[in-house]
């Protein structure tokens, strides 16, 4: 496990990338504005004035405190840049393919569902001229709710999946930060 203390929720004091999240520069002390006489004539913004690390070390060429944030956050989309293919083949499982797959998979099935409530409405369009008028007409008057209620099903199933995955990631991502994995 990690030594660092669980943050509080909503307010984590870390982001994931290991960079502390100081806006101000300083530990959670607000940016106040220069005295009345500052030879320099004007008000420095925030983020401005936020060349210095939380630890009082001037940050090289005044670079915003984000831009460290910002770096990691790409390193790290470049290094899942892994295809559909890649990450299918990969047998230790470090790349997650349902991200990848999830937009098809939805488009297909919801392909599947409205073909085959179109093929249940001809059905029913013939059983409205045979013997069983009631079960067609409930058919057409009915069906697409169950169409409906089927892609709500399929959507909710994908989303589950999503979000499992997204915070496996999240938790691998903390645990590489923390040195456990």
């Amino acid at each position: 496990m990690s030594e660092n203390p669980p943050s509080q929720p909503g307010r984590p004091e870390d982001d994931p990338y290991g960079q502390p999240q100081d806006p101000y520069g300083q530990q959670g002390q607000p940016a106040s504005p220069p005295p009345a006489h500052d030879p320099g004539g004007g008000y420095q913004a925030p983020y401005q004035q936020s060349a210095q690390q939380p630890g009082g070390q001037a940050r090289p060429g005044g670079e915003p405190f984000f831009a460290d944030a910002a770096s990691s956050a790409a390193n790290v989309a470049r290094t899942d840049a892994t295809g559909f293919f890649g990450a299918l083949f990969d047998y230790s499982f470090t790349h997650y393919v349902t991200p990848k797959v999830v937009k098809i998979i939805y488009v297909i099935v919801s392909v599947l569902i409205i073909l085959g409530w179109v093929i249940g409405l001809i059905v029913a369009i013939v059983a409205l001229f045979n013997d069983a008028f009631w079960g067609g007409l409930g058919y057409i008057v009915f069906g697409w709710i169950i169409a409906i209620v089927y892609l709500a099903i399929a959507r909710i199933t994908l989303e589950f999946y999503l979000a499992v995955v997204s915070v496996s990631e999240k938790v691998n991502l903390y645990a590489r930060r923390d040195g456990v994995a």
